[in-house]
């Protein structure tokens, strides 16, 4: 009986350290399998950073010779390069801890790649003349798109650090932040054609000095004072825009693109038009029809801005906000 009881014994001591020797080598691979993902997610980010690094630094700072179809050429790369870096990220052995977050920074990298492909797919129209302005506009969402992403990846990236810390689990995701700072750079309109125009236009077109102002804005007899209130008689028909536009540089401009957007009522109005040439230091008058009769007795936001052309660098007096109420 003796015996029996200490082969007993052996026999529950040698399951006891099976047992902590299984539990070992599934703790040693839940393990690894933390580190394989810190580490695999990690290159990633820190690929996304440089290509984040490359378009910002191309469109602020462009090397010399690129010009528009080099430019273009250069974001469909782009394109393809934010692409391979979501299928990565797709493709992460991704433990079962940090599924939720996983889902957000596939989310921040679907987002990173989808503005990246409409951005490639705007930027020709961006940088000619028809449908300029409103390509721009979606130019300006894509970055935004961009913002986004940087606050999905920084949620996702705590999440992550937190259930490391839970398993006790060393390791740090980097950041990884799309658009740089400052941000107002890339989502402003005027700001971002500014940026653009460099592109634009043939080899010479930036030589001399260039730069136009928004001299003034009229709606039927009513010239409209900026940030003010203003009252404007509707008559039966949708009314029309005079927009008064100088060249204070010295070249002559051409297809200098105007445009307007009413905001704040049912539906909101936005159209543009161009003035096919702009002498040096020349003033002209460019006539804007409204699409629809605007609403009445409700106060309207009404946003002009005259598009820089390139070689311009200062467009803060390229654009006013006005305050209008039809009645």
């Amino acid at each position: 009986m003796t015996r029996r009881v200490i082969a007993l014994g052996v026999g529950v001591v040698i399951i006891i350290l099976l047992l902590l020797a299984v539990r070992g080598c599934l703790n040693a691979r839940k393990e690894r399998g933390f580190e394989n993902y810190v580490s695999d997610l990690s290159s990633i980010a820190t690929q996304s950073n440089q290509l984040s690094s490359e378009f910002f630094a191309r469109l602020e700072d462009p090397p010399k010779g690129t010009d528009e179809l080099s430019l273009e050429a250069q974001i469909a790369a782009d394109r393809g390069t934010a692409e391979g870096l979501l299928k990565r990220v797709e493709g992460l052995d991704t433990p079962d801890e940090v599924s939720n977050a996983q889902t957000e920074l596939t989310e921040a990298f679907e987002l990173r790649r989808d503005a990246l492909a409409g951005i490639a797919d705007d930027i020709p129209t961006a940088l000619g003349s028809d449908g300029r302005s409103e390509a721009i506009d979606r130019i300006a969402g894509d970055m935004r798109a961009f913002l986004a992403s940087d606050v999905l990846y920084a949620r996702s990236k705590a999440a992550i650090e937190s259930v490391l810390a839970d398993q006790e689990i060393s390791g740090n995701i980097p950041d990884s932040v799309f658009l740089p700072e400052p941000v107002d750079r890339w989502l402003d309109h005027l700001q971002l054609t500014t940026i653009l125009s460099t592109f634009a236009g043939d080899a010479g077109a930036t030589q001399g000095v260039h730069g136009l102002a928004l001299l003034s804005t009229k709606i039927g007899k009513t010239t409209l004072t900026a940030d003010a209130e203003n009252s404007v008689a509707l008559g039966n028909d949708a009314p029309d825009l005079e927009v008064e536009v100088q060249n204070q540089g010295d070249t002559e401009e051409s297809d200098v693109t105007v445009s307007y957007s009413f905001s704040g009522g049912a539906v909101p109005l936005q159209g543009e038009g161009s003035i096919a040439k702009l002498d040096a230091q020349g003033i002209e008058t460019i006539t804007l029809g409204l699409q629809d009769v605007p609403d009445t007795d409700v106060p309207l936001t009404l946003q002009i801005e005259v598009l820089p052309v390139p070689g311009e660098e200062v467009s803060d007096n390229n654009a006013a906000t006005y305050t209008v109420t039809f009645n």
